[in-house]
């Protein structure tokens, strides 16, 4: 059963809002301007009827620290960015809860952008380059946006005071990113902490709202990498996070996580697309320009219309006198 977040769509179809609950397993993604809460007893989710459906949103790959939250101090983050194989079409999110605020990288078909959501005491003060489009929180722009594969991004949480001041005693919670462009650490929000979380989705996808949000593609030659995490212990000193009990792992396809090395300090892995994900090249079929699929471990994509694929065409290893058909986008797991 796939892990859920609840989003609401803003009347912006090309910016969906995003409200998640940490702690729920299956929540609902409303269409509609946000408004309104859910709230979790138990385990279920009450829910309060918002916008014009009802549609569920997906977790597909999730990290969870296993040790207690309550004795960090702060957490740190560290992502490369992905390639998407269907980046012009794709809307996908890469983030971590800790406590109750969340951040993380997201993408449209407009491109990356940093992303921080949950800030419930108001965003007066929040980074000036990010929009408030969910009410405790939005995309940013700027030097925020316009990330490319193989960027990296480093996302840090700590303990602090209403004055921004890391302190382990502080009763609030600071987030700050680094785009690693030289420009150091940037503010972006400060909150209360509340619910007590600590996990990353390695991978969020909105392919349930419909057509339109189409799952990420994501290729095994520049895939989602996790390069590194760090926590904050209560005596103020930051460590690096290692080790096969350190975090509980789930993942359910189309996505997979490949290249673990949690034996490292600190501890690495990567993310990508299953091959089972898209459907097999197969010969005497008619494949429209643009058509997507697998074959030998790669992703290939139809270059011009094929009326009838050649059994001695595969994508492949086509005879030499078959016709350029297909591109290879990447590999797949």
């Amino acid at each position: 059963m796939s892990e859920k977040s609840t989003l609401s769509m803003d009347t912006d179809p090309r910016r969906p809002s995003r409200a998640v609950w940490p702690r729920v397993g299956a929540a609902l993604l409303l269409l509609g301007t946000l408004g309104g809460a859910a709230c979790t007893a138990g385990g279920a989710v009450e829910e309060e009827s918002l916008g014009e459906a009802s549609l569920l949103g997906s977790y597909h790959l999730t990290s969870t620290y296993t040790g207690t939250v309550g004795d960090t101090r702060g957490w740190l983050i560290e992502w490369e960015v992905p390639e998407f194989v269907n980046e012009s079409e794709a809307w996908g999110v890469v983030g971590q809860w800790y406590y109750n605020l969340e951040s993380g990288i997201y993408h449209t078909p407009d491109g990356w952008f940093v992303y921080y959501f949950g800030d419930d005491n108001g965003v007066t003060g929040n980074h000036a380059s990010c929009n408030t489009q969910w009410g405790s929180g939005g995309t940013c722009g700027g030097s925020l946006s316009g990330l490319q594969p193989g960027d990296q991004v480093v996302f840090k949480y700590e303990w602090c005071t209403s004055a921004r001041v890391a302190d382990v005693n502080g009763s609030l919670l600071c987030l700050y990113v680094d785009m690693k462009d030289g420009a150091g650490w940037q503010f972006l929000a400060q909150d209360t902490r509340t619910t007590v979380e600590m996990y990353a989705h390695d991978i969020e996808h909105f392919r349930d709202v419909g057509p339109q949000y189409a799952e990420p593609q994501i290729s095994c030659d520049a895939p989602i990498k996790m390069l590194r995490q760090q926590l904050k212990t209560t005596s103020g000193t930051w460590q690096n996070m290692s080790g096969s009990s350190t975090w509980s792992f789930y993942n359910e396809p189309p996505y997979v996580y490949q290249n673990k090395n949690l034996s490292a300090s600190p501890s690495t892995w990567e993310s990508c697309l299953q091959c089972s994900s898209l459907p097999t090249w197969q010969s005497g079929q008619v494949y429209t320009p643009g058509t997507l699929v697998t074959q030998g471990g790669q992703f290939w994509q139809a270059k011009q219309q094929i009326w009838w694929s050649h059994p001695d065409c595969p994508p492949s290893n086509p005879a030499s006198w078959c016709p350029a058909e297909w591109a290879r986008l990447g590999s797949c797991n």
